[in-house]
């Protein structure tokens, strides 16, 4: 698969996540602490997906630098369907079973396998997407606590 199609999957995941994010804000809006986690995390979703979108310019300036690599593409359109069939059938969460899912989809492969692919295309362009998983092991750490700072159960 091109690196622009890669690059192209990435995107759709970051701003899918940054949708849900934004959406688990809104829903949360009486509960301060919670909106403002998921709204921060929003934000920082939609910066991924810039930082996407650059890492995309520098490939179609260089195409010739990148090369082809095997990548399964049906694990980010699996991402995708869940958090659309998520928010589907939770119109409302509890904010246990939104910190649930988030940890969830911060944890789906579609978030970490597509690293090593572009790492393997251009090292150049596998460090900016490194930072992007720096983040994501940080949305992680950061639901966890939350999750455990208002004693919801996360396993």
């Amino acid at each position: 698969m091109k690196i622009q199609e890669i690059l192209s999957e990435l995107e759709r995941i970051e701003s899918e996540m940054a949708s849900l994010y934004e959406w688990l804000s809104n829903t949360f809006s009486r509960d301060s602490d919670a909106a403002g986690l998921f709204f921060r995390m929003s934000l920082q979703e939609k910066s991924h997906a810039s930082l996407v979108r650059y890492a995309k310019k520098l490939v179609s300036r260089s195409p010739t630098e990148f090369h082809d690599v095997d990548f399964d593409g049906a694990s980010v359109s699996e991402l995708i369907t869940a958090i659309r069939g998520f928010r589907d059938s939770h119109p409302e969460p509890t904010l246990a079973e939104a910190l649930l899912f988030a940890i969830k989809v911060e944890d789906h492969p579609a978030e970490n396998s597509h690293r090593d692919v572009i790492r393997n295309s251009n090292p150049e362009v596998g460090r900016i997407i490194e930072s992007l998983a720096l983040a994501d092991d940080e949305h992680h750490r950061l639901l966890r606590a939350f999750a455990l700072w208002r004693e919801s159960v996360v396993d």
